[in-house]
Formats: structure tokens, C-alpha cells, sequence
């Protein structure tokens, strides 16, 4: 199983010219990553794709605009 810091997904949404939708990203993260990924935080582990986005919006460091996610620069922390 691939473990991956979730930096790798806001970057994922900061570098690209065409916004993600949850399912987009899902697909890209699968594709880049394998199906089997998981990702950890500064103060979380073994987190699902699903349960990353839901951390990462419940703090604000993705944003909601309508169906796209976008990285909140803003919120990121730079380690």
C-alpha cells in the first residue's frame, strides 16, 4: 500500500489548469497512485481519499466552488 502526504493532493489541485471535481481528482489520484493510496497529515494517518477531503474541507485548505475543489493557499501550512 503507497502512503502519500496530503501536500500531494493540494498541489494536485494547485498546479492544474482545469479544476477537479471530487470525481476527477479520484480518478487522478487512483491513476497516479494506485487504487489501494493512502494519505497522512501532520496529525492524521491512513487516511482514505474521502476521509482526506473531508479533513482537508472541514479546515479549509480545499474550498467548495459549486462541483470543483480548489487548494486554499491561504490555509496551507509550508513544511
Amino acid at each position: 500500500m503507497t502512503t502519500i502526504h496530503a501536500h500531494e493532493v493540494l498541489h494536485l489541485l494547485l498546479d492544474t489548469e482545469t479544476p477537479y471535481t471530487e470525481e476527477t481528482l479520484a480518478q487522478t489520484v487512483r491513476n497516479k497512485y494506485g487504487a489501494d493510496v493512502r494519505f497522512y497529515t501532520c496529525s492524521q494517518q491512513d487516511l482514505t481519499l474521502d476521509a482526506l477531503l473531508a479533513f482537508l474541507l472541514e479546515r479549509r485548505k480545499v474550498l467548495r466552488d459549486g462541483e470543483f475543489l480548489t487548494a486554499n493557499r491561504e490555509r496551507m501550512c509550508n513544511h
